[in-house]
């Protein structure tokens, strides 16, 4: 080609780019834009040279830069042309779609892309879902007419949260759709023409009746039923059913809209529970009164004996007897304060004899594959309680943990002095600043699913087979914990143990040397650090601790932010601070990354979980590597900090 057709070629190109009304764009491998047309500041608003100045990624939404990059590494690759979808801030602080359509040149090192704005578009697919959803009761009423209109039917059946399952005359499936599947478990495309795959042995019978009177006409309206699920499980339905015709009025199936009350059925039960459980509150306060006025005779006359007939050679018999009358009593106070919250008798409470007593118990009941270890300090505060009611708490605990570990595993009882902060109560707003007794149950038993963790407490909720488990016991626990002005953390993770750590408010007189002789806290000197949590009040808490004791700090919200924000400033971050579990990106994936790009960085992970000591990132006791327990003290956080900055 001579030069003036390459000059040419030359103009071409520029007119073309100058005139597309959609976003095209060249990049080099390292992401940063090369060349841009004007429908990018027309779009963003951004002028070309801002967009030019900083790494293309900086713009998108934080919630898309993992995709994107991960999208963008893979063209790099060699991967063939490819499209997706992502946002892309304004100028004006709001974000725009953009749908890309993209190609590389590995030789040149460049990455070629043409991005359209399909922000209105989305916009109106949204208003048209909601607009949906306000025709979700006219389904029933219209379908035989909607079946007809395919592009409507389709948007109306996704957008409805609710199963609708539709099948022909021989009973194979013609309509499934998103929340079908959300409820059962099995894709469109693994039932669609075949016969529903929520029947069992059990409930055929009763679907073939079901199924025989919808094809015969019959409309059904709220029919209550159970189905089965594919992960094993069932589902309670609230099922409404209607035939369908074709342009000859023939019935050619029928179709089921069919609304999941699994959770509706379960309150129900619970609150049935909840009204007999009131019921055997007002029966146990009568037999309480009366069995109390039984065994306080009983008391007294033991008493009369000793004073009567002192070394008759029966006392022991008589301590029998009367060890008898006070665990009666005590049984007694048990069972009131699961059914009617009774306030027990708080007296001044050794907290470590309490700890020690129970070790010594669970040592000669648990089974021998279970080893207990117990950390207690001499000085441990002591508590106003009712050493019934701590007993019962400490025992469900360990017993809980017993169950956990059936193949055994070690148990752990630690506890420990600590004066609570204002930090700390930010975060547990159950609690208020002043001295605490920490007492900690650790297991290193299967661990408890993240996505029940808020429901261990519940009353009557379970895990456990049927006539192994109660549901109460835990909420009783929590129930007594709370009573005595405490509260109780849960922190476990699947494979990884239990952990219960419980605050009991301490005795003043106890707290106050301990308060007294508490160090100065440390105090930076400017150092820049990155803090990683994708909970906003831990986030907030810590960054306003370390400013207000001279560091300066910067945070984001899960691991590919952190990663995105630390390569940003790896020249200036002296330190990071992550939580362990987090979404997008974990806490151990992200420090992996952090140390691809920096394999000096240090770090403090913070975990519930950090003193079981099988959290530490990759095992490594590197003095750039400290754990924190979480949730932490302002004391904690600051000494932490200081400790891992000054490690040489």
């Amino acid at each position: 080609m001579d030069q003036a057709s390459r000059q040419a070629r030359t103009q071409e190109t520029d007119l073309f780019f100058s005139l597309s009304l959609d976003l095209l764009c060249i990049a080099d491998f390292d992401g940063r834009f090369l060349r841009l047309n004007p429908a990018w500041q027309e779009t963003l608003g951004f002028s070309i040279e801002e967009l030019q100045s900083r790494p293309y990624i900086e713009f998108v939404h934080p919630e898309d830069r993992e995709n994107t990059i991960a999208e963008a590494q893979r063209l790099r690759l060699g991967g063939a042309t490819w499209s997706f979808e992502n946002r892309y801030r304004s100028k004006d602080g709001s974000y725009k779609w953009l749908r890309w359509t993209c190609a590389s040149d590995p030789t040149s090192r460049r990455l070629y892309a043409i991005a359209r704005n399909v922000t209105e578009l989305r916009r109106l697919q949204e208003d048209l879902r909601l607009a949906n959803e306000t025709l979700e009761d006219q389904v029933r009423q219209r379908t035989e007419e909607l079946l007809h209109t395919n592009q409507v039917l389709g948007s109306l059946i996704d957008a409805c949260p609710h199963a609708i399952v539709a099948v022909d005359t021989k009973r194979n499936v013609t309509i499934w759709n998103n929340a079908a599947t959300q409820i059962f478990g099995w894709t469109v495309s693994e039932v669609l023409g075949a016969k529903v795959p929520f029947v069992t042995d059990e409930t055929r019978e009763e679907s073939n009746v079901f199924n025989q009177r919808a094809l015969r006409g019959e409309t059904f309206t709220n029919h209550q039923m159970r189905r089965a699920r594919r992960d094993g499980g069932t589902v309670d339905l609230l099922v409404s059913a209607a035939p369908l015709r074709d342009s000859s009025g023939a019935i050619n199936g029928f179709l089921t809209v069919a609304t999941d009350i699994t959770e509706q059925q379960k309150l129900e039960q619970q609150f049935l529970r909840a009204q007999r459980l009131e019921s055997l509150g007002t029966l146990a306060s009568g037999i309480a009164h009366d069995l109390n006025n039984v065994l306080a005779p009983i008391g007294m006359a033991m008493e009369l004996i000793r004073m009567k007939f002192p070394g008759s050679g029966i006392e022991d018999t008589l301590d029998l007897v009367d060890n008898c009358v006070t665990r009666g009593a005590d049984l007694i106070r048990q069972v009131l304060t699961f059914v009617r919250g009774v306030r027990g008798q708080r007296v001044a409470v050794q907290t470590r004899h309490l700890l020690l007593d129970t070790a010594r118990v669970l040592a000669q009941t648990l089974p021998k594959s279970i080893t207990i270890n117990s950390d207690i300090p001499r000085d441990l505060w002591s508590v106003q309680a009712d050493p019934t009611q701590i007993h019962q708490v400490l025992m469900n605990l360990c017993l809980n943990a017993r169950d956990a570990m059936s193949q055994g595993g070690r148990l752990t009882i630690t506890a420990r002095n600590i004066v609570l902060d204002e930090t700390y109560t930010k975060m547990n707003p159950g609690l208020k600043p002043g001295p605490y007794a920490v007492i900690e149950i650790l297991d290193t038993g299967h661990g408890i699913p993240a996505e029940i963790h808020d429901k261990v407490f519940e009353a009557f909720f379970t895990t456990k087979e049927a006539g192994k488990g109660t549901g109460i016991g835990l909420s009783t626990v929590a129930a007594i914990v709370r009573n005595h002005g405490g509260c109780i953390n849960l922190y476990s993770e699947v494979g990884g143990g239990t952990s219960f750590k419980i605050y009991f408010p301490a005795l003043t007189g106890d707290a106050s040397e301990s308060r007294a002789g508490e160090k100065e806290m440390p105090i930076g000197t400017g150092e820049l650090i990155l803090i990683v949590d994708d909970e906003a009040a831990v986030r907030d808490i810590a960054k306003l601790v370390l400013e207000t004791h001279g560091y300066r700090v910067i945070a984001a919200q899960d691991g590919a932010e952190g990663v995105a924000v630390y390569a940003k400033h790896v020249d200036e971050v002296r330190l990071v601070i992550s939580d362990l579990d987090m979404p997008v990106m974990s806490g151990t994936a992200m420090i992996r990354s952090l140390e691809r790009i920096n394999p000096d960085v240090r770090v403090i992970s913070a975990s519930g979980l950090a003193s079981n000591g099988r959290l530490s990132h990759n095992g490594d006791s590197s003095r750039f590597r400290r754990m924190l327990s979480k949730p932490y003290t302002a004391s904690d956080l600051l000494r932490t900090v200081d400790e891992v900055l000054k490690a040489s």
